[in-house]
């Protein structure tokens, strides 16, 4: 409730940061236009994909108006992707954004200013708080967030600040929330319970991803998706494959977040496995690259030597991984213990032994105990080589 609270009371200044009020009209042709603007606008919206014909002549796409919630490493590059076509045949997009931090708020206005591609196609705009994202009549609301506190406050705010169906007319308020966040499977129920029995035309979707913020990035995200409808899952389909390469069914509500967990407690032991290595080849003299290279075509290879290799030096000769930019903009290892934590909860739940998994999450509690909760996961391997 205090984390509602504070979200509810949060307030973007319109003199401190103006872009956040600015709305971005992305004209067709290659200037951008800038026009002031302190609400967050609503729009005619549909759930599905179509065209409306204008005229005899013309057939005008049906904008779909979509808020994205958390722009941390993670959510901003997804966010950034979401607005930018790929070919795909999506229609136009009003896009707008919001984040506790007015720091994210900032760094998407200024990357989406970079981005080749979203003049043209879509209209982005910072929501002033939660409220006024639900009032804005969304057709989709997703949420990229650090916690399951985070993920009932934003979601439950949003879903009653939701028009209310009036004189039958359903179709100008069906919306969909999609959580990529990394939430227990019980939170993920609880909030499609809660989103379904507001409206049964609304529909929430625990969607998780795995690819690290350079999936993120790259757009090779791999969602796995908790959905309770067959025609809902091929409705958030094509937004999914804007920002990932796969979405992968995995069956009723909170089935989504399930998997993800299984996923990062398998991805700590390989990490902590992989640094162990690193640190073992460096004191035998070995060079970490060598190492690296040698493992990732041995029965060692797996995304954390190969896409994100823990050692700086072999980092840097990949080409890929937050260890060589001193462990920043990676995957934090306060999530990966916060992933942990749930992982271990809901074995103890189910009466079943993680042991790996429960020391896994012990090295990460104390490399967060020792400052290092907002590196990259990898980090674990300056830790466990007394790097203080």
């Amino acid at each position: 409730m205090v984390l509602l609270s504070s979200l509810s009371r949060h307030v973007y200044s319109n003199s401190k940061q103006m872009h956040r009020s600015l709305l971005w009209h992305a004209s067709s042709t290659t200037n951008t236009n800038f026009a002031c603007n302190n609400h967050t606008q609503k729009h005619s919206h549909t759930a599905s994909f179509s065209s409306n014909a204008a005229d005899d002549q013309t057939i005008t796409p049906t904008p779909i108006n979509v808020a994205f919630i958390g722009l941390g490493n993670m959510g901003l590059q997804m966010a950034l992707n979401l607005a930018t076509p790929n070919g795909d045949g999506l229609p136009p997009m009003h896009l707008s954004v919001h984040d506790l931090q007015d720091s994210n708020i900032s760094r998407f206005f200024q990357h989406a200013e970079k981005v080749e591609g979203i003049v043209g196609s879509s209209i982005l705009l910072a929501a002033s708080d939660l409220a006024s994202v639900g009032e804005s009549s969304p057709d989709f609301v997703i949420t990229s967030l650090p916690t399951c506190e985070a993920s009932e406050a934003v979601v439950g705010e949003i879903v009653q600040s939701l028009p209310k169906i009036s004189n039958g007319n359903v179709d100008s308020n069906k919306c969909i929330f999609i959580d990529t966040s990394t939430i227990s499977p019980n939170v993920s129920k609880k909030l499609h319970q809660l989103v379904t029995s507001i409206s049964p035309h609304h529909d929430y979707v625990d969607a998780p991803v795995s690819g690290g913020v350079k999936g993120a990035t790259d757009a090779t995200l791999t969602f796995m998706v908790g959905c309770s409808s067959s025609e809902t899952f091929s409705t958030i389909k094509p937004l999914l494959q804007r920002m990932g390469k796969g979405a992968i069914p995995c069956g009723e509500a909170g089935s989504g977040s399930a998997v993800k967990l299984c996923n990062n407690a398998a991805l700590a032991a390989q990490m902590v496995g992989i640094c162990e290595a690193m640190n073992l080849g460096d004191a035998l003299g070995v060079d970490p690259t060598v190492l690296a290279n040698a493992m990732n075509v041995s029965t060692a290879k797996c995304w954390s030597c190969e896409v994100n290799n823990p050692h700086p030096t072999a980092a840097k000769e990949l080409g890929s991984g937050a260890s060589a930019n001193g462990y920043e903009g990676g995957f934090g290892t306060a999530l990966m213990l916060k992933d942990l934590n749930l992982a271990v909860a809901a074995g103890e739940e189910e009466g079943l032994a993680l042991p790996v998994a429960g020391l896994a999450r012990d090295l990460y509690r104390m490399a967060d105990l020792h400052g290092h909760g907002r590196k990259d996961f990898g980090v674990i391997l300056e830790f466990l080589k007394g790097f203080k």
